[in-house]
């Protein structure tokens, strides 16, 4: 195995100096795809157009690690573009500049009533996307970028343990938080840009990739990541 010299050390550390973890993931993505890549023969330039159904999980890298969940349908329009419509659902994509608010206010609430408060809050959200995908070869590995756009509905719960829900009352009284989602869902807008491998197994298709998006029209615009990995079958 080659070490890696001065030269190739200096342009990892000034590729995360300017791109940061999405142009990591990236490199690492395509670095593990390569070899493969290279050792598929060539199939035939009509190579039949297909659909998928996968089942996707995995894990929210920012603001905050959370579970999320989804399902995607594709649909193979060319021998390397995908289009495809995923819908998703995300545990919880409050900003930590807010929970850090929310502290603060606690440590408010507690010095003004003689007991103790502790705010704890959470926006859950159901994001619905339709974008399209470019696959590198035709064989079982093609690495692929894509990029789509489309919807994020988000609700906002704040919580004491004593209290309950005070999700109106923490933005009337101390201005924290959004006012359009203290008492209701709110639906923004959603872009969303991705980086993966895709693999097909004869009727298995198997995705492991990296999605970044970002909602528009908030106070604390919602700019989320997530590592995924998806499992279903081909038609």
């Amino acid at each position: 195995m080659r070490l890696a010299g001065k030269g190739e050390m200096f342009m990892f550390k000034n590729l995360m100096r300017t791109f940061g973890l999405p142009a990591l993931v990236t490199s690492v993505v395509l670095a593990i795809a390569s070899p493969t890549l290279a050792q598929q023969p060539a199939r035939p330039a009509s190579t039949p157009v297909g659909i998928y159904l996968a089942a996707q999980g995995g894990a929210l890298l920012q603001p905050r690690t959370a579970a999320a969940f989804g399902v995607e349908f594709g649909e193979r329009i060319h021998r390397h573009v995908v289009t495809y419509a995923a819908l998703s659902y995300f545990e919880d994509l409050m900003d930590t500049a807010l929970t850090d608010q929310l502290a603060t206010v606690s440590r408010t609430l507690t010095a003004r009533t003689a007991r103790s408060w502790d705010l704890r809050g959470r926006d859950r959200g159901v994001g619905l996307v339709v974008g399209a995908k470019y696959l590198v070869g035709t064989g079982t590995v093609k690495p692929y970028v894509g990029a789509g756009a489309g919807a994020l509905a988000l609700h906002r719960t704040i919580t004491d343990s004593r209290a309950g829900d005070v999700t109106a009352a923490t933005f009337t009284e101390f201005n924290v938080g959004d006012a359009s989602l203290t008492t209701r869902t709110v639906t923004r807008p959603l872009t969303e840009a991705s980086v993966g491998v895709d693999f097909d197994f004869g009727r298995t298709h198997v995705d492991v990739g990296y999605r970044y998006r970002r909602a528009f029209h908030l106070s604390l615009t919602p700019d989320f990541s997530q590592a995924v990995i998806g499992v279903g079958v081909n038609f």
